[in-house]
């Protein structure tokens, strides 16, 4: 019997906090997934300055209250939003245009689940009477009801898209922050965040070089990794951390990966590049476990210097980024919150012991209709 299947949008803001990826996609929310159309959104300069600002005072509050300031930046976030569905719906022909449901994820202002929260930008309830499509969001929370991390929830999608070879893979996303996917046969996986991807390369290609990233690694390049740097880097207490573990950009704080005196701010670049390299390479020590295959996804894999870091470090000649493989790297994390949204839709669970932490799976995702 086949099971029915569902056209889901998929709006993905991420923590490198450059704009809108959106993902039409038709699944079943259990392995069959067809990619109908991607689209990304840039942010204008005004609305991205914004939700960093606000994302730097709630990292230094005690106690997240949603403020009047907060209110004033939702609304213009989920405007934002709303205008980038209009646009997207207008490209849309035919069958295209009969959408089910749109698995919404803002952006996240706060992540912390020692304290219980999760907050991402962009109210679902305006969105889903404005647009007049069911509307499902804060996915993150139900898992930290049941004392996960709330993240990574890309793992299910993964498995679904990828696990149809039986072999040992690791599917490593390189957004702001990096996490991972262990595969192994076509039914057990697991998964944590690794730690920073871009968003500390990003924050000195910006402080050093008034760039908002290190286009293709360029900058990086030009520099030389300080081992004893990234060697010191390496100890910190919150990459001894077990999996899984779930990271928010403020654990990763300038101040706390400092420029070492006479380093150079490219060798500076430099090192914090081969310091992401390097952690994701440690994912096969960490499992004790062979991979068969690497697969890279997230904006992240645009950076040369990155990953050729990378490669170097894991030595394994299947390393494959996902278009190779079908799925277009940069808009993985938006397909996936359309799939997960129709498991929600479906009351399958997205969140698991194995990838979350959690003490039990759990449905993720609350349904907002029109």
């Amino acid at each position: 019997m086949k099971r029915k299947e569902f056209c889901s949008l998929g709006i993905m803001s991420g923590t490198s906090i450059d704009g809108l990826d959106f993902s039409l996609i038709k699944s079943d929310g259990v392995k069959n997934v067809k990619i109908i159309k991607n689209k990304y959104y840039k942010f204008g300069r005004n609305i991205r300055n914004e939700i960093i600002n606000l994302i730097e005072i709630f990292s230094l509050e005690k106690k997240f209250i949603r403020n009047e300031k907060f209110y004033e930046i939702d609304l213009k976030f989920i405007n934002f939003v709303i205008r980038k569905i209009a646009n997207f719906l207008s490209e849309l022909k035919g069958k295209e245009k009969k959408i089910d449901l749109i698995g919404f994820h803002g952006n996240t202002i706060i992540h912390s689940p020692k304290n219980n929260i999760s907050v991402q930008l962009g109210n679902p309830e305006i969105l889903a009477k404005k647009i007049k499509i069911p509307v499902v969001a804060n996915f993150r929370n139900k898992d930290i009801e049941y004392l996960g991390e709330g993240a990574p929830l890309v793992p299910v999608y993964h498995k679904a898209i990828f696990s149809k070879t039986g072999k040992n893979i690791a599917v490593v996303n390189i957004g702001g922050i990096s996490n991972f996917t262990f595969l192994s046969g076509k039914t057990y996986f697991t998964a944590s965040d690794i730690g920073p991807g871009n968003t500390l390369i990003d924050r000195v290609s910006f402080l050093k070089f008034r760039k908002y990233f290190d286009k293709n690694g360029l900058l990086a390049s030009k520099g030389e990794v300080n081992h004893n740097l990234v060697k010191n880097w390496m100890k910190k207490k919150l990459f001894k951390k077990s999996n899984p573990k779930s990271f928010d950009t403020k654990n990763f704080k300038i101040s706390h990966f400092y420029q070492k005196k006479g380093v150079s701010d490219l060798n500076y670049l430099r090192s914090l590049t081969y310091l992401t390299a390097k952690l994701i390479s440690k994912i096969e020590i960490e499992l004790k476990k062979k991979i068969d295959f690497w697969i890279f996804s997230g904006g992240g894999v645009k950076n040369l210097t990155l990953m050729n870091d990378i490669k170097n470090l894991v030595g394994n000649e299947n390393f494959f980024l996902s278009d190779e493989l079908g799925f277009n790297s940069l808009f993985i994390e938006s397909a996936a919150f359309g799939f997960i949204s129709i498991r929600t839709l479906k009351r399958l669970p997205s969140a698991f012991p194995e990838t979350t932490g959690c003490k039990k799976k759990n449905v993720c995702g609350e349904i907002f209709n029109p």
